[in-house]
């Protein structure tokens, strides 16, 4: 199949028709003439250094060997991302509610006129698709306990999270307390 046929049908279709790469049988999109592409073209989700026809693959992976601390980044990569869509004005009630404060270890920090302060569903909207979200299932947290929230599948609790900063703070204060001083 060519790429006109393959745009065309991708076009016409309610779901995302299926392509693989005619070489190495990787998954591949069609993608239209513009953002830079001079012709449409079909393109490899994930780069393959293997295959000839994944964009600069070859060019890319004979840059640095893959044992080298170096790498080369910031190429321009085309990707598709479907995100559950989340409701701002919850998100807004939320943070005021709990005063941009994160609730798992008391950060509040307020950087340029903006809140650093993220809102977490305690239970994720990507394990379940569309569902009614009420204030009472969000909660705030700071960037790093929000991470830390999500080191499992099902998220961390907050009093979870609180211990975990609790038991690395005091693994800091021990290390330093035996530290030498110069």
């Amino acid at each position: 199949m060519d790429v006109d046929d393959a745009l065309a049908l991708r076009d016409q279709s309610d779901s995302r028709p299926y392509f693989t790469c005619i070489h190495c049988n990787e998954p591949v999109r069609a993608h239209r003439a513009g953002s830079g592409h001079s012709e449409a073209h079909f393109e490899h989700y994930e780069i393959n250094p293997e295959c000839p026809h994944s964009a600069g693959a070859k060019v890319r992976s004979e840059r640095f060997p893959i044992e080298d601390p170096k790498a080369f980044e910031g190429y321009r990569l085309d990707r598709r991302i479907l995100s559950g869509a989340r409701n701002q004005a919850l998100v807004q009630q939320c943070k005021a509610r709990d005063n941009y404060t994160c609730q798992a270890c008391g950060f509040h920090l307020k950087v340029n006129g903006r809140y650093v302060i993220e809102c977490h569903h305690s239970n994720p909207i990507g394990a379940g698709g569309e569902r009614e979200t009420s204030l009472g299932d969000l909660v705030c947290l700071c960037p790093t306990c929000h991470r830390i929230a999500h080191t499992r599948e099902k998220p961390l609790s907050i009093q979870e999270i609180a211990e975990e900063v609790a038991r690395a703070s005091n693994k800091k204060r021990q290390r330093m307390r035996a530290a030498p001083l110069l």
